[in-house]
């Protein structure tokens, strides 16, 4: 007997959709529950440990300018979370490091995040941060950037 291919097609499909389950037809759960899982986080917060650690000599020298002790910054390195303040000085850092990266070779970063500004009334990057305006510093690159005179 000789089954038309249509319908041949149509069986082994029919098969397929019974046997091999598809991402789509398998249940989904109401509700997810929450995870107390924090590994995500702790990586991000691995990452710009690493960011924040190329602008600085040492841990130490990041301790000092975040005004924390150095076993937070092992913390910090650790992916563990920081105080929200000093959280946010670090992202701060680690936004800037990244802005400046393409734009500046690794080994001037730290240099330019020191030196007076002139886009930043002829303050330092870092204080300007540490201030909380990372708006500013932002800024400051994106005119260095376009070629900008201060």
């Amino acid at each position: 007997m000789h089954l038309p291919f249509e319908l041949v097609r149509n069986i082994f499909v029919a098969y397929l959709a019974n046997e091999v389950p598809l991402a789509r037809r398998q249940p989904v759960p109401a509700k997810i529950p929450p995870t107390t899982d924090d590994s995500g986080r702790g990586v991000i917060r691995g990452a710009t440990y690493f960011l924040v650690r190329s602008a600085f000599a040492s841990d130490a020298a990041i301790a000092s300018f975040a005004g924390i002790d150095r076993s937070r910054v092992t913390r910090f390195k650790q992916g563990m979370n920081l105080e929200p303040d000093t959280a946010a000085l670090l992202d701060a850092v680690g936004a800037t490091v990244t802005q400046l990266r393409g734009f500046l070779d690794d080994d001037a970063i730290p240099e330019w995040l020191r030196g007076a500004n002139a886009h930043l009334a002829h303050r330092a990057p870092l204080d300007v941060l540490r201030t909380g305006r990372l708006s500013e510093v932002i800024a400051a690159i994106e005119a260095e950037k376009s070629g900008a005179f201060a």
